[in-house]
């Protein structure tokens, strides 16, 4: 029988595109729960530790340098998690979702947003296909802090400026063609 693969503890990172609530469908029509942390060169010290052992000349690092607007490093480190929301055991199908539970394990229902100081339960897993690698299969998601995911654009503050006049109770999103019929000039426009 094969090694069991150990379950790791992260070290709390900050969440960016998390896909916790709800598998991300983009490129995958099953769907993958996902999630970047962002961590301090020291912070991601630890998970380096684990994964860098188990490359062995892979090209698909889950660790990589965060790079600015400009397209530099930034001194931080983005780290992926994710987790098929559908596997194969014995050939059938079979859903699966990572737990989610606050600090408490009360279970977390909320949809965590971008910002959320999370923790992750993961297996660092090894593979050989396209170019051979490692990828932290996630477990379960410890919520430290949330910053809830609300869909629709949060300003957040109020800014001084242009204003649309808006009159007769119109919401701004009407419009209104004037046909001029008094006109009998054929010319085309």
């Amino acid at each position: 029988m094969a090694d069991k693969i150990p379950v790791n503890i992260s070290p709390i990172g900050v969440a960016a595109y998390p896909h916790l609530n709800k598998p991300d469908t983009r490129f995958d029509d099953d769907g993958i729960y996902q999630v970047n942390l962002i961590y301090s060169k020291k912070e991601v010290k630890e998970i380096q530790d684990i994964v860098e052992p188990l490359m062995n000349g892979g090209f698909h690092n889950p660790v990589k340098p965060e790079l600015g607007e400009d397209d530099k490093p930034t001194g931080k480190f983005n780290v992926r998690f994710k987790m098929k929301a559908l596997m194969k055991i014995k050939g059938k199908r079979v859903a699966q979702r990572p737990v989610l539970t606050d600090t408490a394990g009360n279970r977390v229902i909320s949809n965590i947003g971008g910002g959320s100081k999370l923790r992750i339960a993961y297996q660092a897993v090894p593979f050989d296909q396209g170019k051979g690698g490692v990828t932290l299969r996630m477990k379960a998601v410890r919520v430290i802090e949330l910053v809830e995911y609300i869909p629709g654009v949060q300003w957040g503050v109020e800014d001084e400026g242009f204003e649309e006049e808006k009159s007769d109770g119109s919401t701004g999103d009407e419009f209104e063609i004037i046909l001029d019929t008094n006109n009998n000039n054929d010319e085309d426009f």
